[in-house]
């Protein structure tokens, strides 16, 4: 006898809050900034130092330090303590620093020591040109010139930064969905990442009113919440969501190897049907859905 057809079981569905599009774009418009903004020292070749008219303006992407001629300056090791604000990227270390000997500085540098060291007010500035004798002998001589660091910003770090957003990004670009799919033997539950089988013998399930209490770990988007919750009251505890709502109704707890799962199907008495010879008796629910 052939073994029936898998068969997608519907899940609740809510309509999303009248804000969400709203957040969404909001939220899509500052991981894209998130993904350009290392991107942005290689492609503005920043750190650069313009030399003229007896100045030295240091440029990042963000900032500027003008170095007025006649400035005291030290070629020296500099040895970074902490990081107050900017960015440690390799290749791109720009921003304010607690520094060995000098307290608090401003760098705009490729990171690499020995470097120079100009005795600005009220903090020190220092920079890391390719050739540093050839930007201080045209700076002495009010010279015009343009100086780089020697080591360009990381692109490793930039695609390293795009891996972390891209999942957040497709999650907000392409709204994924939570589907159920009983299979011969099974119940196989899919979210984005994750593929759970649930077999109906080894499986035992029960209907609960509680709805998902405070997220541990996880993703909540409208009609899509994974990951680790706490339930919202009665036994307490945590349960894995699969699920496309935290306030439904009634939900299914399926519980297989010690870990529970939240599941939401649009009719819970049929999945706990499934589950029968291992189930807890259902509780009076609200009329399935025609």
């Amino acid at each position: 006898m052939a073994e029936p057809p898998p068969r997608v079981i519907p899940t609740v569905t809510v309509p999303p809050p009248r804000w969400w599009p709203w957040v969404r774009w909001l939220l899509v418009a500052v991981l894209l900034g998130l993904l350009a903004l290392p991107l942005l020292p290689g492609v503005l070749r920043r750190p650069v130092y313009e030399v003229r008219g007896g100045e030295i303006v240091a440029r990042s992407v963000a900032s500027s330090r003008v170095i007025p001629a006649g400035t005291g300056v030290d070629w020296v090791e500099v040895r970074r303590l902490r990081k107050t604000v900017g960015s440690d990227a390799p290749g791109y270390v720009v921003g304010r620093f607690e520094v060995a000997r000098f307290g608090e500085a401003d760098l705009y540098t490729d990171g690499s020591s020995p470097a120079l060291v100009f005795l600005t007010r009220p903090r020190v500035t220092v920079l890391t040109p390719a050739d540093p004798h050839a930007l201080l002998r045209v700076w002495e001589a009010g010279e015009t010139g343009t100086f780089y660091p020697a080591r360009p910003p990381s692109a490793l770090f930039a695609v390293l930064m795009a891996l972390v957003l891209l999942g957040p990004l497709v999650l907000l670009l392409r709204p994924a969905r939570i589907r159920y799919t009983l299979l011969p033997g099974e119940l196989v539950t899919r979210s984005i990442l994750h593929t759970q089988r649930f077999p109906l013998d080894r499986t035992s399930a029960e209907v609960t009113r509680e709805g998902l209490g405070v997220r541990l770990f996880g993703t909540a988007v409208p009609g899509y919440l994974t990951g680790t919750y706490a339930l919202k009251a009665g036994r307490g505890g945590r349960v894995q969501a699969v699920a496309t709502t935290a306030r439904p109704d009634a939900a299914v707890l399926l519980t297989l190897d010690g870990t529970t799962y939240y599941l939401t199907p649009a009719d819970p008495r049929e999945v706990l049907a499934l589950f029968a010879p291992l189930s807890s008796p259902p509780s009076p629910l609200p009329p399935a859905p025609r």
